[in-house]
C-alpha cells in the first residue's frame, strides 16, 4: 500500500512540475484519411495525437515520433562547390531597412511539406505536415537545406517548395535529434524540371555577437500557408529549454511572432544574416505569448555541415527515457542519486534486458551515474553492439544487475 501511495505522489509531483512550464515545436500537421480498416492495429496513429510534454525529461538515445495535425491546437510541443555550408561571420555594422532585409532573405527560405502514415484502431491513417527550411549550401549537383528534425521526423515523403509554388522532392541526408537539426538535399536536375531558375543561399551571421534588444525578423511557412515574416527583438540569449524531452542549449529567445509551421525557418538580424533557426515557443500555463526560441546559428553551422557530408551519426543507447531525481524527491523518499527510468521503449534493448519503469540507474559500464547528463556522456562512449553491465535500484531498495545490448537508436526515430 505504501509503495502505491508513493508512486501516486511521485506521479502527481511530476505532473505538477510539467504543468509549470511547457514548450512545443512550431509545426503544422493535418489529418487526412484512412486507407483500410484494421480493428486490432498495434499502434494509435500519430496523426490523431496531440501531446504535451515538458519539465525535466531527457530522452536517452531514442525519441518517439511526435506529429501534430491541427492548425488550431498547439502541440508540444535536417565538382567544386559554388557555396559552402554555413560559416559564422562577424555581424556587419551596416543595417538595412525592414523591407530590404525580408526581400533579401526570403528567397533563401523554403516551405517544407511532408507525408506520413500511422496505424490506428481504424486502420492505416495518412497525414500531412508543414514546416520551413533554410537553403545553406549549393553546388553543381544539389542544394542543401537545414531544418528542424521534428519537421521531418516520421515522414515517408518530404518536399521543398521554392518560389512559393514550385514543389521539388527532397531527400533527408542527415539528422540529429538531440540538436534538433536535419539536413535535406534537392537535386539541381529536379529543380530545373520544376522551373526553379535561381537559388539564393542564406548568409549566416555570428550568433555570439547577438544582444538583448537587437531587432530581428522571423521568416517561415506560418500555418502551412506559405512564407510570411514577423518582426520583434531578441529577448534573451544563452537560454536552455527542454522541448519534448530533449534539452536545447544556448538558444535565442525572441518576441517575434512564431506560429505553427515556422519550425526550421530563419531568424534574421538587421544585416540580413540568419542568426538562428526558429524551433519552439513557450505555452506555459496555456497563455504565454511572445516567447519563441531559435537554435543559434553558431550551433547550427558545424552540425549542418557534418550531416551534409557524413549523414546521420550512429547514436548508442539503450532505448529508454529518463529524468533526474530532484533533491526534494530523493530526500522525501530516501532515493539514491541517479537517473530514474520514466519510460522503457517497447521492443527496445532495455526492455529485453528486463529494465522497468521506475528503475533508478546508478551505474553503467563501471561508471557511476549521477544524473541524465552523466548517463548521456557514458552512452556516447559505448560502441553499438557491445553488451554493458547496468546496475539499477528497483522499488527504492533492491539492487538489480542487467546486461543491456547497446543499439543504434536512430532506427527508432523515424
Amino acid at each position: 500500500m505504501f509503495e502505491e501511495e508513493k508512486n501516486e505522489t511521485m506521479k502527481d509531483n511530476e505532473i505538477a512540475e510539467e504543468e509549470k512550464k511547457c514548450y512545443y515545436h512550431e509545426q503544422v500537421k493535418k489529418a487526412e484519411k484512412c486507407k483500410r480498416y484494421r480493428p486490432w492495429a498495434k499502434y494509435i496513429a500519430t496523426c490523431l495525437i496531440i501531446s504535451i510534454a515538458g519539465g525535466g525529461s531527457f530522452g536517452v538515445g531514442l525519441g518517439w515520433s511526435q506529429n501534430y495535425f491541427s492548425k488550431t491546437l498547439p502541440s508540444d510541443t535536417n565538382a567544386a562547390p559554388i557555396s559552402s555550408a554555413p560559416v559564422a561571420t562577424a555581424v556587419s555594422n551596416t543595417t538595412m531597412s525592414k523591407k530590404d532585409v525580408i526581400k533579401q532573405v526570403m528567397p533563401s527560405v523554403v516551405s517544407i511539406s511532408t507525408k506520413m502514415q500511422g496505424e490506428s484502431f481504424w486502420g492505416i491513417v495518412e497525414g500531412s505536415g508543414a514546416g520551413s527550411g533554410v537553403v545553406f549550401y549549393e553546388d553543381e549537383e544539389k542544394v542543401g537545406i537545414v531544418t528542424n528534425n521534428h519537421v521531418i521526423q516520421g515522414a515517408t515523403e518530404v518536399s521543398a517548395i521554392f518560389d512559393g509554388e514550385k514543389v521539388v522532392n527532397a531527400k533527408v541526408v542527415g539528422k540529429d535529434k538531440d540538436a534538433e537539426i536535419a539536413v535535406l538535399t534537392v537535386s539541381k536536375e529536379e529543380l530545373k524540371k520544376a522551373g526553379v531558375e535561381k537559388i539564393t543561399v542564406a548568409k549566416f551571421g555570428d550568433s555570439d555577437t547577438v544582444e538583448v534588444g537587437d531587432d530581428v525578423y522571423a521568416i517561415g511557412n506560418a500555418l502551412g500557408e506559405g512564407l510570411t515574416a514577423t518582426d520583434g527583438m531578441i529577448s534573451a540569449v544563452g537560454k536552455d529549454v527542454t522541448v519534448q524531452g530533449s534539452t536545447l542549449e544556448n538558444v535565442l529567445q525572441t518576441n517575434a511572432a512564431i506560429n505553427q509551421g515556422n519550425s526550421g525557418g530563419a531568424l534574421v538580424n538587421v544585416q540580413g544574416e540568419v542568426i538562428g533557426i526558429n524551433t519552439a515557443k513557450s505555452v506555459s500555463g496555456g497563455t504565454a505569448e511572445g516567447i519563441g526560441y531559435a537554435i543559434a546559428s553558431n550551433n547550427i553551422s558545424e552540425i549542418a555541415d557534418k550531416l551534409l557530408k557524413e549523414g546521420t551519426s550512429p547514436k548508442p543507447g539503450m532505448g529508454i527515457y529518463v529524468k533526474n531525481i530532484s533533491e526534494e524527491m530523493a530526500s522525501l523518499y530516501r532515493l539514491p542519486i541517479g537517473a530514474i527510468v520514466e519510460q522503457v521503449i517497447p521492443e527496445g534493448n532495455a526492455e529485453k534486458a528486463g529494465m522497468q519503469r521506475g528503475d533508478i540507474i546508478i551505474e553503467v559500464n563501471g561508471r557511476k551515474v549521477m544524473d541524465t547528463e552523466s548517463l548521456s556522456e557514458i552512452l556516447k562512449g559505448l560502441k553499438i553492439g557491445d553488451t554493458t553491465e547496468v546496475y539499477v535500484i528497483r522499488d527504492g531498495e533492491t539492487s538489480v544487475k542487467l546486461d543491456v545490448l547497446i543499439g543504434d537508436m536512430n532506427q527508432f526515430e523515424e
